[in-house]
């Protein structure tokens, strides 16, 4: 057993069917809000029907569903289900502090320091920038951290686009390193954009960049509370910002964003660990394999503001229930709570759970060797397995080991002072990022000496638009 084939399914073809209807009556019946005459002018262009004075844009069924199967007609989803789970890094406002169980905002140090982590964690596929930093202008933060994770971290990466300018200059950077560069334009729920996220889209993809697409509805916020209702709206955000993609760019979107919450009306925040989002997660998966795209839900998240049985049993049930539905990625990892912070020692964690879920959907061999009916009969009845040369031989593809979670009996336990995982974790942090603060650029110096001179420039012009 190698693959675990299964899936799981939430809604019967029936209420799929009708999810997908009721998001095309709405985008054509209501549609979507988009302050932007020239992004307006382009959706007309490929079939929308605009109102240039309301600033709308409704989109013919007839029209999303040509769409839909020209999308189809080249996605190449797997079916399969994924062996290889990879985390991502959702930049952050706030930072959380180990030793004083307090917040902050973050800084351009924490970005550097998080660098140095990352790039020791192998189930992160990037390094991309922890937080925004707060000690630099704020119309430049997004420059300075994509410089600092193109010159030192050995993974690909970056953080979000938050300015027309400084986009500019980060495709700029990302030509310098020979790497693609694209924006994530995200709906203001319900059926809205921001007009500088369209002229941020707007502009990088007349330099060439691709669009992703992944709206967030919040249940019993900005969306219906029901879970159906908050599906149907979120995946006619989904459906219309592929329109708006494809009417930026010339270009189809395969990926399936859905990154949809609820609302706890107790606290009136946003839930990210609530049972509400392994439901979502499933009906994530299932609209995935209706359209045949590859879906990422926003998963293996949680409430809690500590890495306790809480945060551990939220991340767990929605992760395991939304990739075994299909999906192939997760929601950030490293978060404390429904966007609160980031912790490095939570993204230690994240990676370590990563590990054990990687290593269970790996399955395990059936054949004459691993059988062991051979070392079975030598042993006998009584006997032990430790001395085996089968044991030594199988041990490291038969036993996932742990460097962070506690596998010692009470007494290693007590002697080694009670540590809890929490405290393991920031010992690794602390160990790893040693010299952080000294880090050689590991892209060659003429590299550096562009990204630098890019910085630079954007540096001058955005100082002149904050005067």
């Amino acid at each position: 057993m190698k693959h675990i084939e299964n899936k799981v399914d939430i809604m019967t073809p029936h209420e799929v069917q009708l999810v997908h209807e009721t998001s095309l009556k709405i985008l054509s019946e209501i549609g979507m809000s988009v302050p932007n005459r020239e992004v307006l002018k382009k959706c007309e262009d490929i079939g929308g029907i605009v109102d240039y004075e309301k600033q709308t844009v409704k989109i013919p069924v007839k029209v999303m569903e040509d769409l839909i199967e020209k999308i189809q007609a080249k996605s190449k989803r797997d079916d399969s289900v994924k062996n290889k789970l990879n985390g991502s890094i959702s930049t952050q406002v706030f930072y959380f502090d180990y030793e004083t169980k307090t917040r902050r905002y973050g800084v351009m140090d924490d970005i550097y320091k998080g660098i140095k982590l990352i790039d020791t964690l192998k189930n992160f596929w990037g390094t991309s920038a922890i937080v925004v930093p707060s000690d630099v202008p704020a119309n430049i933060s997004d420059v300075k951290a994509f410089h600092a994770v193109y010159s030192y971290a050995k993974k690909e990466g970056g953080t979000f686009i938050l300015t027309k300018t400084g986009a500019k200059y980060i495709v700029e950077m990302s030509k310098a390193m020979g790497r693609g560069c694209g924006y994530f334009l995200e709906t203001v729920s319900p059926l809205q954009y921001r007009k500088e996220s369209l002229e941020i889209a707007l502009e990088m993809s007349k330099m060439g960049c691709g669009i992703s697409v992944g709206p967030m509805v919040i249940g019993g916020a900005i969306g219906p509370i029901t879970i159906a209702g908050n599906c149907a709206l979120q995946n006619a955000e989904i459906l219309g910002s592929m329109f708006i993609g494809n009417a930026l760019t010339g270009q189809l979107q395969f990926g399936y964003g859905c990154f949809n919450h609820s609302m706890d009306l107790k606290t009136m925040v946003c839930s990210f660990g609530s049972p509400n989002q392994a439901l979502l997660g499933m009906a994530a998966g299932q609209m995935g394999r209706f359209y045949g795209l590859s879906s990422v839900s926003n998963s293996g998240l949680t409430d809690s503001l500590i890495p306790d049985f809480q945060a551990g049993f939220e991340k767990a049930s929605s992760a395991v229930f939304s990739l075994l539905a299909g999906n192939c990625g997760i929601g950030g990892q490293g978060i404390v709570g429904a966007d609160q912070g980031v912790s490095l020692e939570q993204l230690v964690i994240d990676n370590e759970w990563m590990d054990m879920y990687n290593y269970i959907m790996s399955g395990f061999e059936v054949n004459e060797d691993t059988l062991a009916y051979d070392v079975i009969k030598e042993v006998g009845i009584g006997g032990n397995y430790i001395a085996e040369e089968h044991t030594v031989r199988h041990i490291k593809d038969s036993y996932k080991a742990s460097r962070l979670f506690n596998r010692d009996n009470y007494e290693i336990w007590n002697m080694n002072g009670k540590i809890s995982t929490y405290d393991r974790a920031h010992e690794y942090v602390e160990d790893v990022t040693k010299g952080y603060k000294n880090m050689e650029p590991v892209v060659p110096p003429t590299t550096f000496e562009e990204l630098n001179r890019i910085l630079a420039e954007a540096e001058k012009e955005l100082s002149l638009e904050r005067e």
